[in-house]
């Protein structure tokens, strides 16, 4: 008996935590990996820069992620190669249905931002992300956009 109850109680607590999981809002990692050298030299940083989840022949402008209402996003950089670090300092409003509380999402080596609304049969959140090498010197930037679905 006391083995059929030992069962029970956790068959309920894996119930319940699956629920529990299965609720909670998602993080989305969207991950800049750039090459230094490209973007030192006066490479366009959409042409010297990808995100990591991006299919290769697709021109950065142009790259879409899509999340739900309740996701948190965060953005991160990474160098090709390793030479340095990719700094992400800011987020920032530049078209479309505005997803977060705010217009600009600032940080010093990521920024992330929770998702507040979606952009179902709206204009797609446009957003400028802005980078700097080693978080000095000049900034770079590049739009892509969002697409919210979801409540």
């Amino acid at each position: 008996m006391k083995i059929l109850k030992t069962l029970f109680v956790s068959v309920v607590f894996l119930l319940f935590m699956s629920h529990l999981t299965y609720a909670q809002d998602a993080n989305k990692y969207l991950t800049l990996r750039c090459d230094i050298q490209a973007l030192q030299d006066g490479e366009a940083p959409y042409l010297a820069c990808q995100f990591t989840v991006q299919e290769p022949d697709t021109d950065t402008r142009e790259f879409t992620t899509e999340v739900n209402v309740g996701d948190t996003i965060l953005w991160e950089g990474v160098s090709s190669d390793e030479s340095g670090e990719i700094d992400i300092m800011k987020i920032k409003y530049a078209g479309g249905t505005n997803v977060f509380d705010k217009d600009e999402l600032d940080g010093t080596t990521t920024v992330s931002g929770r998702v507040r609304r979606n952009t179902k049969n709206k204009p797609d959140y446009k957003y400028i992300i802005s980078f700097k090498i080693n978080g000095t010197g000049k900034m770079y930037s590049i739009d892509p956009k969002i697409i919210v679905g979801g409540d």
